[in-house]
């Protein structure tokens, strides 16, 4: 389990709450609503919003004064320098904040992306593809427990990996660096593996019931809602704008 995974248990019991009152299309609106008003919130909170007013004010300011400037080159640096100094000032202030409040979001993402991402098929067998490839690679329902299993044979027919599968996960693959952040729920391939990833040919849930697949996937209607509300015209009390 990643950093970023941590409150998944959380949002999966939210979500269990939810399904006797929404459908699935519906909650994904409602978590977009839920992301993009926490992440406003906690900028509003974390961000100095009256030194961002000040910095605001200087960097107009100082455009202002290189725009009336109408003499040589050289005497234009002094009031370059200030427009630079007062932009870099400006992001310095927000970038911390925003990358703060980003971090809900991001934990939803990754979330959402498992339970909302891919099904198993009604099928008997899921399409595995390995890399390097190897003699064959299936994956079957198992019958004693819910999932799948991956049986990963080379040319001789030996069995290289055998894995259950319980989540609908495409990939599998070795653990990486950001594995820390973010991690695989069906566990890693082990480092003697002679394998470097299966990759398995799992259906995509769709939520819209129109335009190319892609279009109705569970992303296209979160992150909608996202920018939707994130770009909503802020009240007068709470200007969350850079």
């Amino acid at each position: 389990m990643g950093l970023l995974d941590l409150p998944a248990p959380l949002f999966a019991r939210l979500d269990e709450l939810l399904s006797g009152l929404a459908s699935p299309t519906l909650r994904l609106v409602i978590w977009g609503v839920a992301a993009a008003v926490l992440s406003m919130g906690l900028y509003w909170l974390l961000s100095p919003q009256t030194r961002i007013a000040q910095a605001k004010a200087d960097a107009i300011a100082a455009r202002r004064a290189l725009d009336a400037y109408d003499g040589e080159f050289a005497g234009a640096w002094p009031l370059i320098r200030r427009v630079l100094r007062t932009a870099l000032r400006q992001l310095g202030l927000v970038t911390g904040p925003a990358l703060l409040a980003s971090v809900p979001v991001l934990a939803l993402l990754v979330w959402l992306s498992t339970a909302y991402g891919y099904a198993f098929p009604n099928e008997a067998e899921i399409p595995v593809r390995t890399l390097p490839e190897t003699g064959a690679a299936r994956a079957q329902p198992v019958q004693a427990q819910a999932g799948h299993e991956i049986v990963v044979l080379d040319g001789a027919g030996n069995v290289v990996e055998r894995i259950l599968l319980t989540v609908p996960v495409p990939t599998i693959h070795k653990r990486q660096w950001w594995n820390a952040l973010v991690g695989n729920p069906l566990g890693y391939l082990p480092d003697s593996s002679r394998l470097e990833s299966i990759e398995l040919g799992l259906p995509q849930k769709e939520y819209l019931n129109v335009g190319p697949a892609w279009l109705r996937a569970w992303y296209v209607v979160f992150l909608g809602v996202v920018l939707a509300v994130s770009l909503a015209p802020p009240s007068s009390a709470a200007d969350v704008s850079w």
